[in-house]
């Protein structure tokens, strides 16, 4: 045994079993050991004797605190640190795999596919590293682990507390900081403003590598190495190996572009930029991958060059495939990708976060920028970059006209609003409450309201009435050009597992079943009728508008679509066969504690909607949309297990029973919307508590079990009522009023209501007593919505809107003998946290400490189809031959 191994083994005797050496580099060398404490191997990382006594320990301990506090699921997490007899270590966990150094050694050059994986789930680490204010300084194949088909990043932030802590007083050791072939530019010139774009160029250089066989940049000498880093641009990779798809390739030169300004301005931009550069097949007709050929990006010009590059691909394909084509035929579909790192952050509900120009050459989406709120942009398809819609901010749902001269959306406050689209800066003109709506073809406006449909006229605020008692509760989807008549979806028959899809005479309001299975959206393009299944599946049919049925099979044309809190698919189409979509874009189920700082919940991701703690904290209820449909699922925080508890494929909004026995959720498996408990485990069958077309969701226990206080339809689409007899009803209003009442939360000594009411123009949130009319205290200021009760009654949490941000706000309240608000704190921004209606997307736990979240992916795309009626004829002619 070596004196310094000796030494380093005393000195943790109590703690550790030094067993072996696992290898070495320039600055440490690394030991399997045995924590005796918690019985489980670890890496014990040493430094070198040389390096430790020059480095300031208390300094360089106190610095990689700030690592510890990283919880990724890619990234290697830190146990401990110390100085031992004068010797510096960090504890880290045992990996068993190798090193992506050890990989390359042995291949020397990987498959596209599995490099491309590699790199993408590297650089989710560092893009939460970066979100947390960490920058890694030091990426290269030895500190990329890779256990059991998965990846995970070592040694963040190692190399800054280093510098740090030791100064130039390591450079005088002749050890260097950083490895000179993944060095950036600025890191290479000593540069001390180093931030996140380094690591993009050092990822760069591990990609490059693994699909070229060697970095970038290569030298006899460290110094020959750093000069050609500075001075010369990496060979085109495509010289090295022909087959990177020049989406990956675009995406790996602009990572490797010399001045930061010029790369990726977020490692998850460039992850982003990787899943969707080309890799997967699309659907172009001649076998080419045209899918996914153009690379955007939604806030910079960085991209300019990539999307040059993807808009060739995208020419080349199109070129190939004419010349494969005989004289004549129509030129084969083809797929683009835009990327649109913002879309969606404000959207919730029903609203859609997606549109098409008539003429298809224009994508509208709901977007913002940082902590502000949401905003719609306009990306046209010939163009690099989207422009901001002036006069847009707050608006969701955006539909434009027939005529393309006017915009109509929605407002959070539930308000449909109309403003033209072109040409000016005109501010949007509120007019009228309701939920879905479309345009007509004489430019009027049509919206369902409760069991009428009303419209606005073309030029004119006044609202019309024009079907004041249908049947049931339509959702209008399309106004067909014909103008007499209208795609619709039954309300009330709707969840997870769809909803009936009928056409209605806009004259007389007479209904005819349209499609023979339940949808949850449904539009009509170039004679196609185009629906999204329950599972997110986009199909097209042929449609006989004359007879209003489908005159053909259905055919897939995508999957994966996205589906929001309450199962609306987010798809456009346009009249000349254009569609576009939003891809499913699966959410992470994070605990986040009072500074912001978050750890997994669980390491898979699903479109999770609505979680809840248990009573006792120590499970968590949530739903999401798998194969097998909605359902309502556990996760044990203690064992770690996820099991479904649900089994309607049509199970959401789960709330625990007072005692922890029950999970209520909701559930239209009997036709209308109801609500069912069941206890979790128990394979028992769900029980029916109550069921009515007017509720719409859940709702909340009061705490002695013997009422459920819920949202339902009364005098407005919103509003608040109790159901007694132990949820089994009757509907009782407790608020119904014609503005919007949703978000109730019982306070936990069962006295007090509080809830979110648009009475002042926009939602607030106010609390009131849960029993009599003694007034109300609004508890937000500037716009707030989702409150949530702490345990003990002394705090209300809410989501506040306004002043262009997006925070959790901690309300200290007195509860007795009166409500009143103390003080009001922001605990952290919301801009990555996924909202919902007509209830609280999130909850705390009974300590206090911990909230459960639903945060987005920080990128998202929208995919375009163009030429839908040649790729459903060449879909069909594939299914035919198979």
């Amino acid at each position: 045994m070596s004196e310094v191994l000796g030494r380093l083994s005393s000195a943790l005797s109590e703690r550790y079993r030094i067993e072996r050496e696992l290898g070495r580099g320039g600055m440490a060398t690394v030991y399997l050991a045995h924590d005796l404490r918690h019985d489980r191997p670890v890496a014990i990382k040493l430094f070198l004797p040389e390096l430790s006594a020059v480095i300031g320990a208390e300094r360089f301990l106190n610095e990689i605190k700030v690592t510890a506090h990283l919880q990724h699921p890619h990234i290697l997490a830190l146990y401990d640190s110390g100085s031992a007899d004068g010797l510096l270590y960090y504890v880290m966990p045992y990996v068993e795999g190798e090193s992506l150094r050890q990989r390359l050694d042995r291949e020397r050059q990987l498959p596209i596919a599995e490099a491309v994986r590699i790199a993408r789930e590297a650089a989710d680490a560092l893009d939460y590293a970066h979100r947390h204010g960490v920058i890694h300084r030091d990426v290269k194949p030895e500190n990329i682990l890779l256990h059991e088909g998965r990846v995970l990043v070592g040694d963040f932030g190692i190399a800054l507390a280093l510098r740090n802590a030791g100064g130039e007083r390591i450079t005088q050791t002749g050890i260097s900081l950083g490895t000179p072939q993944y060095m950036s530019p600025e890191q290479a010139t000593a540069d001390r403003d180093i931030d996140a774009r380094s690591d993009i160029y050092s990822l760069s250089c591990v990609l490059y590598e693994m699909l070229a066989g060697e970095p970038p940049h290569t030298g006899p000498t460290a110094q020959a190495v750093i000069a050609k880093i500075v001075t010369d641009k990496p060979r085109p990779i495509a010289e090295l190996r022909e087959t990177v798809p020049p989406g990956v390739a675009a995406t790996i030169h602009t990572g490797l572009a010399r001045l930061p300004a010029d790369r990726f301005d977020s490692a998850g931009g460039f992850a982003s930029a990787l899943t969707h550069s080309g890799m997967a097949q699309a659907s172009g007709a001649s076998g080419l991958a045209v899918g996914d050929t153009r690379i955007r990006h939604a806030r910079t010009v960085r991209l300019l060059g990539v999307a040059g590059i993807a808009l060739i691909a995208l020419a080349g394909a199109w070129l190939l495939g004419r010349r494969s084509s005989p004289a004549g035929a129509a030129p084969p579909p083809s797929q683009l990708s835009i990327l649109a790192p913002t879309l969606g952050a404000q959207a919730a509900g029903l609203q859609r976060q997606v549109a098409l120009t008539p003429d298809g050459s224009a994508v509208i989406y709901v977007g913002s920028e940082g902590t502000s709120g949401a905003r719609l942009l306009l990306q046209r398809l010939e163009e690099p970059e989207p422009t901001r819609i002036p006069g847009s901010d707050g608006l969701l749902a955006p539909e434009v006209s027939p005529d393309g001269r006017w915009l109509a959306a929605q407002s959070f406050t539930g308000d449909i609003v109309r403003f033209p689209f072109q040409g000016t800066s005109a501010q949007p003109a509120p007019l009228a409450r309701g939920g879905f709506f479309a345009w007509h073809p004489d430019g009027s406006l049509w919206f369902s309201l409760g069991r009428t449909l009303q419209r606005v006229l073309p030029g004119q605020d006044s609202i019309e009435v024009r079907i004041p008692a249908l049947e049931r509760v339509l959702w209008v989807q399309q106004v067909l050009d014909d103008g007499n008549t209208a795609l619709v979806l039954e309300a009330g028959r709707g969840g997870a597992t769809g909803a009936p899809c009928l056409v209605l005479d806009l004259t007389t309001g007479h209904v005819t079943p349209l499609i023979d299975e339940p949808v949850v959206a449904v539009r009509y393009t170039a004679g196609y009728l185009v629906f999204a299944r329950p599972d997110g599946t986009l199909v097209a049919a042929l449609f006989d508008r004359r007879r209003t049925r489908m005159s053909g099979e259905a055919v897939a044309i995508a999957a994966g679509v996205s589906l929001t809190g309450n199962v609306s698919a987010q798809l456009a189409v346009a009249r000349n066969g254009t569609v576009a979509y939003i891809p499913e874009d699966p959410r992470s189920l994070v605990l986040v504690d009072r500074t912001g700082a978050t750890r997994p919940a669980t390491e898979q991701r699903h479109n999770f909607h609505s979680p809840r703690f248990s009573p006792d904290g120590r499970r968590l209820a949530v739903d999401f949309v798998s194969a097998e449909g909605r359902d309502v699922w556990v996760r044990d925080l203690d064992q770690g297990t996820l099991t479904r508890a649900t089994f309607d494929r049509d199970g959401h909004d789960p709330t625990w029973a007072p005692d922890g026995t029950y999970i209520t959720y909701v559930s239209s498996r009997s036709g209308a919307l109801g609500i069912y408990r069941v206890r979790p485990g128990s394979g028992a069958p769900p029980e029916s508590l109550f069921a009515s077309s007017q509720l719409n969701y859940t709702g909340v226990w009061v705490p002695d079990g013997k009422a459920i206080v819920t949202v339902v339809g009364l005098q407005s689409q919103e509003d608040v009522a109790i159901l007694r007899n132990d949820g089994r009803g009757p509907i009782e209003p407790v608020i119904a009023t014609e503005f919007r009442e949703a978000y109730p939360a019982i306070s936990p000594n069962g006295r007090w209501l509080a809830f979110v009411s648009d009475q002042s123009g926009r939602l607030q949130v106010y609390v009131r007593p849960l029993q009599g009319d003694v007034e109300q205290v609004q508890v937000s200021l500037a716009g707030g919505d989702e409150p949530v009760w702490g345990r003990d009654g002394g705090e209300l949490f809410y989501r506040a809107t306004g002043e262009g941000r997006v925070e959790l706000v901690a309300a200290a309240v007195q509860t007795a003998p009166t409500f009143r608000v103390m003080s009001r704190k922001a605990l952290f921004s919301l801009a990555d946290y996924v909202p919902t209606t007509p209830h609280a997307s999130y909850d705390v736990s009974p300590d206090g400490k911990t909230f459960v979240m639903v945060r987005r992916n920080p990128a998202s795309r929208i995919v375009v189809i163009q030429n839908l009626p040649e790729l459903v004829r060449r879909r069909s002619g594939e299914a035919a031959r198979r």
